[in-house]
């Protein structure tokens, strides 16, 4: 699916993952409690006739010919004892395809450009008698997200109980605990036309697909009782399997916990689309609470950030599921408040995790970290994010490290957060020449631009396109070969006066940050 791309600092990307750059991308046996995934998706119809049940509480989504998108949502919510009820919903509309345009728009306003990431729809429903609440308003296709404010109590973001999250049971508790109800819209391609909405397809479940399942498991947890672990297991998860699953860890945000990327957050979904296109890994997800990690630890104490995920928690999943026990083979990603753990994490423990994801919290990775040039990292937020990472910041630590940054439509929201794993899952993780193709672009500018003949710039830069291609058919053994190769040329062509020092010392230079990044994970 391809990701839409802005400006002149951003690179398109494209289904196979390809064109992405150093600046800003904008666009891979024990009891359990909960419920099987396919028991939340069952609730809630697609693309039924609005006439078939006017009243049935929930969403009901159906093709509309006068809806702008092509669909409409009809929300009808129970409450015989209410006042008044609010519809409210993350899909209010900005104009993804201009920036220049701050506009916000309405969801009747729909034309091909507009995304999701405006903020929250607010409207009054409509009261039918007989304690139903009922509005209607047009939807585009992927996940959409929203909750119900009862007789007006904005402090109190209500579920919709006939299509409810599955909350942890050692979840945040209500009042605080916010619902994020959602709702799958398909994509209609003569009316919604827009390459970034068709790639919000991902978020769609597959009734004909393979489904993985999940549940609350629960965890001892020091000093706390009660705890449980969200887990999605992969379709056809086999503890016996010759070769160990990887990990990908996931942490929320603030006023959230493992619930929200469970929900809203519609991992178990993408990750069942995306091994049904082929496009990841079978992985087993890991959904963490942030209040049983322990402490944030000491800076100037290295591995003293959530000694809990350390000592506990990773050593419960290693020991209970058929999963690798290798850094290189984990990953670890969260938004706001999450994102802000992820760089804590980095800073304290960077190989703790290979690959990370820290998302619409800013830039906080200390450039001093401790071999930044080691891990593989995803920045990303959402275009109107508070939370955008500064991409000048991540410019800077990019000189030092591995790093990729994707900009989405969307806000400080799930409308960000959904796009953002599937992209990482998809297009970055177990992935390593998705981070360091910029650094072989830059040493083939550089070999292109120092004046060599036409045969030593080709023997220079074919070293180089071997290199990434055997990263790529995971030869790290044959790809440092290869880059040994390239820096002992580059040395006897500045010895032979056909390479300046200062030319050879700017090839040496990002020759060796690469050769670090992959002999590090041999070790």
């Amino acid at each position: 699916m391809s990701v839409l791309t802005r400006r002149d600092r951003a690179v398109e990307g494209s289904q196979g993952g390809s064109g992405r750059g150093r600046h800003a991308r904008l666009v891979r046996p024990f009891a359990a409690l909960g419920l099987s995934a396919a028991l939340v998706l069952s609730t809630v119809p697609l693309a039924a006739q609005a006439e078939d049940s006017p009243l049935t509480p929930g969403p009901t989504v159906y093709a509309d010919p006068n809806s702008p998108t092509g669909y409409t949502g009809r929300f009808v919510y129970y409450n015989p004892d209410a006042t008044s009820v609010r519809f409210v919903a993350d899909i209010l509309l900005r104009n993804w395809a201009d920036p220049s345009d701050t506009t916000v728009y309405q969801p009747s306003q729909y034309k091909p450009g507009l995304m999701r990431g405006g903020g929250g729809y607010d409207v009054q429903m409509t009261d039918a008698g007989g304690g139903y609440w009922v509005t209607e308003v047009p939807l585009a296709a992927g996940a959409n997200q929203y909750w119900f404010y009862v007789n007006n109590n904005t402090n109190a973001w209500l579920a919709d109980p006939a299509n409810s999250p599955i909350f942890a049971p050692d979840g945040i508790a209500f009042p605080q605990r916010r619902a994020f109800n959602k709702v799958f819209v398909p994509y209609d391609e003569a009316k919604q036309n827009f390459a970034p909405l068709a790639a919000r397809q991902i978020e769609l479940p597959r009734e004909d697909s393979e489904k993985g399942t999940w549940s609350y498991v629960p965890i001892d947890i020091p000093n706390q009782t009660g705890r449980t672990l969200g887990v999605y297991l992969p379709p056809d998860y086999d503890p016996d399997r010759a070769e160990p699953y990887k990990t990908i860890y996931m942490q929320h945000g603030g006023g959230q916990d493992q619930s929200d990327w469970l929900n809203m957050g519609n991992v178990p979904v993408i990750m069942d689309n995306l091994l049904d296109d082929g496009t990841t890994e079978p992985a087993v997800v890991i959904m963490t609470n942030t209040n049983y990690l322990g402490p944030v630890g000491n800076q100037a104490v290295l591995g003293d950030a959530y000694p809990n995920l350390r000592n506990v928690v990773i050593p419960f999943v290693e020991a209970n599921y058929n999963v690798s026990t290798e850094p290189i083979d984990r990953a670890f990603a969260g938004l706001s408040a999450g994102s802000i753990v992820t760089q804590n994490l980095i800073r304290d423990d960077v190989d703790l995790f290979a690959y990370w994801g820290p998302w619409s919290g800013g830039v906080s990775v200390p450039l001093s970290t401790a071999n930044l040039a080691a891990p593989y990292i995803h920045y990303g937020g959402g275009a109107w994010d508070f939370g955008l990472p500064n991409a000048n910041t991540v410019a800077a630590l990019d000189n030092v490290g591995f790093i990729e940054n994707t900009v989405v439509a969307g806000a400080h929201d799930f409308n960000a957060w959904n796009q953002l794993f599937s992209i990482f899952a998809r297009d970055y993780l177990w992935h390593p020449e998705a981070f360091l193709k910029d650094e072989i672009d830059t040493l083939k500018s550089g070999v292109a631009a120092a004046g060599l003949n036409k045969g030593n710039t080709t023997a220079l830069t074919v070293k180089l396109d071997q290199a990434l291609k055997l990263v790529t058919k995971d030869d790290t053994d044959g790809a440092l070969e290869v880059l040994g190769g390239f820096l002992t040329q580059v040395a006897e062509f500045q010895s032979a006066g056909k390479l300046t020092a200062e030319q050879a010392a700017g090839l040496t230079t990002i020759g060796q940050k690469v050769t670090f990044n992959l002999g590090y994970w041999q070790q």
